[in-house]
């Protein structure tokens, strides 16, 4: 891709993260959270039964893709009755890079097929056949959603650093909270020390809904040490620390 491209695309995409460009319908995610506030309750059952029997491409309820709200619809609602949806969950298409959140590194590998037609091309999130600007649109709309590991293990030292505990125990994993929540509790007039110490994250190794990272430590005196630190993803889709 040229400069002149290069610029075009950055400032098409600067116009459609601040929503100024391409006022183009974004295809609803195909899940029974129909109105996007984070659960399937009746505010969404609504939505499916002021369209039942209703046929036509992409309607809201339609959770089949078959074109016609019906029975099928409505068994897969109920098997989502009061599921929880994060909005990353709503965008995990458009995280091209799966490292957790919508950001440039997902621009860019939108930016290899731009503009490309065909079958299968990552970055196709409309299924057009087409690379194009209304997928450049659908990216924007999630932009920034999501979770990275590191930036949650930096909010968590922020926590500690603030003496704010609960705040911390938010970024833990729900199956580490009890240990956890011990275990701060008695080190919480030695907070701000343990910050001080800790050093950068260094990835070891990652995949879809695991990460492991060695924390650098910093003893004194010259010494560096490292300790393991382990994210898991939740189900809304945010990593959490579930081991240090």
């Amino acid at each position: 891709m040229n400069i002149r491209k290069v610029v075009v695309l950055t400032g098409v995409i600067c116009l459609a993260v601040t929503g100024l460009a391409f006022p183009l319908g974004i295809p609803e995610p195909n899940i029974p959270n129909l109105n996007n506030d984070e659960i399937v309750d009746f505010d969404d059952f609504a939505i499916l039964a002021g369209n039942w029997r209703q046929s036509g491409a992409k309607l809201p309820g339609d959770l089949d893709d078959n074109g016609t709200i019906d029975t099928y619809d409505l068994i897969i609602f109920c098997w989502y009755w009061l599921a929880e949806y994060s909005e990353y969950q709503q965008c995990q298409s458009a995280d091209l890079d799966s490292d957790g959140i919508i950001a440039f590194e997902d621009v860019a590998e939108l930016a290899r097929n731009w503009l490309k037609t065909g079958e299968g091309f990552i970055g196709d999130f409309d299924d057009s056949n087409s690379v194009d600007y209304n997928d450049l649109y659908i990216l924007a709309e999630c932009w920034l959603k999501g979770s990275r590991p590191e930036i949650v293990f930096e909010q968590f030292k922020a926590a500690l650093w603030n003496d704010d505990l609960d705040k911390a125990l938010t970024f833990i994993a729900d199956s580490a909270l009890e240990q956890c929540t011990y275990a701060l509790t008695q080190l919480r007039p030695y907070f701000q020390d343990m910050v001080a110490g800790m050093g950068e994250l260094v990835l070891i190794s990652k995949d879809t809904d695991i990460a492991k990272y060695e924390m650098l430590h910093d003893e004194g005196g010259g010494v560096i040490s490292s300790f393991p630190v382990y994210f898991s993803k939740d189900e809304q889709g945010n990593w959490k620390i579930y081991c240090f």
